[in-house]
């Protein structure tokens, strides 16, 4: 009998199915969690944990699942509130680019905390926003009202405007890219405005180097953003087009794939995050895999280009040659966020690939944390790790308790989790947000959408 005083620690969670989603995809089916502070300071069975603690806060998952919180790799989050607003534009010459130029810091605050709601009720505990906010503070503010991970990048980083109009002309207005720096000098100054955020290493709210477009930035920009992130040490992320066309057509112009091109110019590797890349020649994989490359994951954009018939997304073969594949939403304008892993099996078998639910588990999480260069803090649960953990509810429909894996990363979630921690606060309980009033946020955001229909026409 072992005569050890316990150690305190502040939240001990004990009898769940513990999926850590470590190296070793490592699980206990009576698995218990302690955490001390933000961080996590032990994971195994419930029978060796539990007696080594004396926790002030205990929480008993009564055989739900446990497992890393999801963390959404792509949302234009300002643009939340904007889910259900494509049909009033059809038949008139209002897009979406009027929208986004009527966007004021208050409707993007709106939208980030109604989606932060349903982040936290859907097993999220973050998301990242690719430098589509206007007003980075006003969504940085929700990360502190509701107490979940946010990363983002200084907004609208772009100096060339007239390919937007050209290839997606749904997507703009003069009203919007009035928005848009208005020069190579005018974005350059944009560049690492937002990593300030960094100095705090306990904050939510981080940030990194994003790139609005690969047609939307001169050479000149793409490079400086490139070093800029290479010489602050955080990730770099491009955001290139969904439609096939514009790749096939920049290695037409190139005499070589896109991948090549930036395996070329060195930006390939784990710094380095590519976002929707629909076309991936086969030769390709090993490039990206080989240098454990991050690439994200749209799965009903993915589909869309698809449909175009040139598409080669390859994202199952990707992650297993290497490759750190996350899955996102995008715009979640035909899903909510629960069904993004149904979507992404849908997407994977249509491709004729499968992709097994261990594989989307790890994509969900530890493959989106690396997407932000966020593996090493989040993504998993290991000691020494930030505490950022859902705990499933046992009596949801899709808990038989047969493959936790799947029942938790591929079937949508049928009730709120019991819990959820965020840097080792609890944040939601019993499916209840405790930061936010979700009907509140609810009633702003409808107030913030009659405004916005109005200021741009599409009222009445």
């Amino acid at each position: 009998m072992s005569t050890e005083r316990p150690e305190p620690c502040d939240l001990l969670i004990h009898s769940g199915i513990v999926l850590t989603v470590d190296d070793q995809k490592s699980i206990h089916h009576d698995g218990a969690i302690a955490v001390t502070k933000d961080r996590i300071c032990a994971v195994g069975p419930t029978t060796t944990v539990r007696p080594r603690f004396t926790a002030k806060q205990t929480f008993d998952a009564r055989g739900g699942v446990v497992h890393p919180g999801f963390i959404d790799a792509h949302i234009h989050v300002s643009q939340y509130t904007s889910r259900s607003v494509e049909p009033l534009m059809a038949g008139t010459a209002i897009t979406m680019g009027h929208w986004k130029a009527m966007l004021t810091p208050e409707d993007e605050h709106a939208s980030a905390s109604l989606a932060a709601v349903d982040y936290l009720q859907a097993g999220y505990t973050g998301f990242v926003d690719p430098g589509t906010i206007f007003e980075p503070d006003a969504v940085a503010a929700v990360a502190g009202e509701v107490g979940i991970r946010i990363w983002l990048t200084d907004p609208y980083v772009a100096d060339l405007t007239q390919p937007m109009v050209a290839e997606s002309p749904e997507l703009s207005s003069a009203g919007f890219l009035a928005r848009w720096p208005d020069s190579t000098e005018a974005a350059m100054k944009r560049l690492g405005s937002q990593l300030y955020r960094n100095r705090d290493a306990d904050g939510l709210v981080r940030a990194f180097i994003g790139i609005y477009g690969p047609t939307t930035a001169t050479d000149v920009l793409w490079h400086a953003a490139l070093a800029t992130a290479r010489d602050h040490g955080v990730q770099f992320q491009e955001h290139r087009g969904y439609d096939p066309a514009h790749y096939l057509e920049e290695e037409a112009k190139a005499g070589r794939s896109a991948i090549a091109r930036l395996h070329d110019a060195g930006s390939l590797g784990p710094g380095s995050t590519f976002i929707h890349m629909t076309v991936i020649h086969r030769n390709d994989v090993a490039l990206l895999g080989d240098t454990g490359t991050g690439i994200v994951w749209c799965p009903f954009q993915q589909m869309r280009a698809m449909g175009n018939g040139r598409a080669e997304p390859r994202m199952v073969e990707l992650a297993r040659a290497g490759a750190a594949v996350a899955v996102a939403t995008d715009i979640p304008r035909n899903l909510n966020f629960d069904a993004l892993g149904s979507l992404a099996v849908c997407n994977a078998a249509a491709l004729g690939v499968p992709v097994n639910a261990d594989e989307l588990l790890r994509m969900r999480t530890i493959g989106a944390a690396k997407s932000v260069g966020a593996g090493d803090y989040v993504g998993s649960l290991e000691i020494g790790k930030r505490a950022d953990l859902v705990v499933r509810e046992p009596a949801s429909s899709e808990a038989l308790g047969l493959d936790p894996y799947a029942e938790t990363a591929v079937v949508g979630i049928t009730r709120p989790p019991a819990l959820t921690v965020i840097n080792g606060k609890i944040v939601l309980r019993h499916g209840q947000p405790l930061g936010i009033d979700a009907e509140a946020a609810a009633l702003v955001a409808r107030a913030s959408v009659k405004g916005l229909l109005t200021r741009t026409g599409l009222a009445g």
